[in-house]
């Protein structure tokens, strides 16, 4: 898909921050989008982070959505060094995917005194055009291959 673009009209103080959707499963997100059907998802703010090759979403949505993790962790080069972090799969929706969402594994995080709720790093972003206009201190979020 190519064309369909999100424009934030300011940055704030908090930087690139859009709002998804995460669910729990394909079926979920496909039955509350064709269907209008009652499922359990969250509805999220994600910082993007082009430093991080992977996305990562607050424990208290984990725990909400009762997401199981992978058996073994994932180990995160970040603040403070190497970490070892539980790893979830989910389904993230953005706006600009249209009728579409992508399979996603997250690490859990504590994004609690955050102005959001996790992040979208590198794996999402490949999936799209991230431009940051310094000038009018907007960026846009383009899908381009979902």
């Amino acid at each position: 898909m190519h064309g369909l673009q999100l424009t934030i009209p300011t940055l704030q103080d908090h930087g690139p921050i859009v709002e998804a959707e995460v669910h729990t499963d394909e079926d979920s997100f496909l039955s509350t989008k064709n269907f209008n059907a009652i499922n359990t998802y969250c509805k999220v703010r994600l910082l993007i982070d082009t430093g991080s090759n992977v996305s990562g979403l607050d424990q208290h949505f984990i725990r909400q959505l009762k997401l199981s993790p992978y058996k073994d962790d994932a180990t995160v080069d970040g603040v403070g060094g190497l970490h070892a972090l539980k790893i979830y799969r989910t389904i993230l929706y953005i706006p600009i995917f249209q009728d579409k969402a992508l399979p996603i594994d997250v690490v859990e995080g504590n994004y609690a005194n955050s102005p959001y709720d996790g992040i979208i790093g590198r794996d999402v972003l490949r999936f799209c055009s991230f431009v940051y206009d310094g000038w009018s201190n907007t960026f846009k979020l383009v899908a381009v291959d979902v």
